[in-house]
């Protein structure tokens, strides 16, 4: 609805409003929910974490929403400016939401998750509908109701987990700040990854406003990919968090099968439907983005196996390698755009980004199955000491 009503060049404009409030969701939860993982163990710090998450999510989301507000006329020079204001409002709720969905998701209370997401497309979706119907639908529209139905969660999560703020520990936040901002550069590089959000800003910068919004729609599709393979990444982190690294290391290897065939045949599917899909689904003037979600199809695929792996060697300790390799991957990505784009548009940029995510998912990979051998030997090693004792 949005594409067909907004056009590709409201559609990028869109798509530019969301990235910068989404960049300052990400600048906000600071990582903390690596922080959540690392810490939770046997899950005796439960209180504490749940209570400073809510309150870092707060606090630090306030002041990433008032930094991006304060740099966007860099990047979105013709930005709506009470519109994006209004959007970034709800950046410390977003923020917060993160941090207690990873709580969430630590306990397993996956269907309460699931639940809100389901209550929050629907308040996002069905006014638009009514909108049309009255011929009411604008990009305010638009707009406002996603920034609404992304803070809805946050009374649900906050009603699951009772947070009693008393429990909150300085020295622990501290601690928490300490380690998340080892993995931040990493977890910042990866949102412009993963959601291409450097993409779309070179793409308006470079070319238009309508190519972002072609491109846009073109990721929109492409990541539906993801899905089944978020499932079996939200389904493994109790057993990839808890437990030994032997235990871990099997249960994410388990999963990296079944998450990359699961990713592989959606994107193999998407990307054969999409010339017949696309301009059915959002109408001729999007013909144009078919190309592009062909191209980044292989490395959607490749790039849903990232998470999973990530959550692994997060227990290794290692955050600063595993910011940098997210850095390099982005590097690329930008590099590749700034020689691509100019020439060849939206194609150019997804196919910057499908080798940036197939290399960083490769690196990725390989990794964890040396850390895995590591482990196993390490293990053997001890079982032998101890029979000999």
């Amino acid at each position: 609805m949005i594409a067909r009503y907004l056009q590709p060049d409201g559609r990028g404009q869109y798509a530019l409003i969301v990235s910068l409030v989404s960049g300052a969701v990400i600048l906000g939860h600071f990582t903390v929910v690596n922080t959540q993982i690392a810490l939770w163990k046997d899950g005796a710090l439960s209180r504490v974490l749940t209570a400073n998450g809510l309150l870092l999510g707060i606090g630090l989301g306030a002041v990433a929403g008032l930094a991006v507000f304060a740099v966007s006329p860099l990047v979105f020079p013709n930005r709506p400016t009470l519109l994006l204001a209004v959007a970034l409002a709800g950046v410390p709720a977003m923020a917060a939401i993160v941090n207690l969905r990873g709580m969430l998701t630590l306990q397993a209370r996956m269907a309460l998750i699931n639940r809100s997401i389901l209550i929050s497309g629907l308040i996002n979706c069905l006014p638009l509908v009514l909108l049309a119907v009255l011929g009411h639908f604008t990009i305010s529209a638009v707009v406002i109701m996603w920034t609404v139905s992304a803070v809805v969660p946050l009374p649900l999560y906050l009603r699951t987990l009772r947070p009693n703020l008393s429990h909150a520990t300085w020295d622990l936040a501290v601690r928490q700040l300490g380690l998340a901002g080892r993995y931040h550069v990493g977890h910042i590089a990866q949102y412009f990854l993963l959601w291409s959000a450097a993409d779309i800003l070179l793409l308006n910068a470079l070319v238009s406003a309508s190519e972002a919004g072609l491109y846009s729609v073109a990721v929109v599709v492409i990541t539906i990919a993801r899905v089944p393979a978020d499932a079996v990444i939200q389904v493994v982190l109790p057993q990839q968090a808890g437990g030994d690294m032997t235990a871990s290391a099997a249960a994410t290897a388990r999963a990296l099968r079944l998450a990359l065939l699961c990713s592989s045949g959606c994107a193999f599917f998407l990307a054969a439907a999409s010339p017949l899909l696309v301009p059915f689904v959002f109408g001729a003037s999007y013909e144009r983005s078919v190309l592009p979600l062909v191209i980044l199809a292989p490395g959607i695929a490749a790039y849903a196996i990232v998470r999973l792996t990530g959550q692994y060697l997060i227990r290794l300790d290692r955050p600063l390698r595993i910011s940098g390799i997210t850095v390099v991957a982005l590097a690329v990505n930008i590099a590749l755009d700034l020689v691509l784009i100019p020439h060849m548009g939206a194609a150019g940029a997804a196919l910057s980004s499908s080798i940036a995510y197939s290399l960083l998912a490769v690196i990725e990979v390989m990794w964890f199955f040396r850390a895995r051998a590591a482990s196993a030997e390490l293990k053997e090693s001890e079982l032998q000491g101890s029979g000999k004792e």
